[in-house]
């Protein structure tokens, strides 16, 4: 039984499904994760006005959160080549490397949990929590 095989298609299914929550743990602020998640799914970047809408906060929580995640290194704004009114944040090298990092500790973690059960119960819970997700 592959469980480390299990947790990432576990894991990277309720990632890609389920927006990220606005409370988050550790020292990131609200929706400073949801960000990093969206632009790592957005490799040419995004508007502050789209990750406003992709978490459903104002854009002046976002601009806080960005002005943080600048601080940190993790994220950049740009003005757009094509629309100077526009500009367009992207993740940085070591916003990618954080990401890696944080994904793989949830691969970690999805992997213990499911180590606590039998191969049956193990793909039985991930399709009762697929199935719990696709409804949601």
């Amino acid at each position: 039984m592959d469980y480390k095989a299990l947790a990432t298609e576990l894991f990277e299914y309720v990632v890609k499904t389920n927006k990220p929550q606005l409370e988050e743990r550790g020292h990131y602020s609200r929706g400073e994760m949801g960000i990093l998640i969206c632009l790592n799914f957005n490799e040419d970047g995004v508007t502050s006005g789209r990750l406003s809408e992709y978490l459903s906060v104002s854009t002046g929580r976002v601009a806080t959160a960005l002005k943080s995640l600048e601080k940190k290194g993790l994220v950049v704004r740009r003005t757009d080549v094509t629309d100077k009114r526009k500009v367009i944040v992207c993740i940085t090298d070591s916003g990618k490397q954080f990401m890696i990092d944080k994904y793989n500790e949830g691969i970690a973690w999805t992997e213990s949990i499911l180590r606590k059960l039998d191969e049956q119960d193990a793909k039985e819970f991930i399709r009762l929590i697929k199935l719990i997700v696709s409804k949601s």
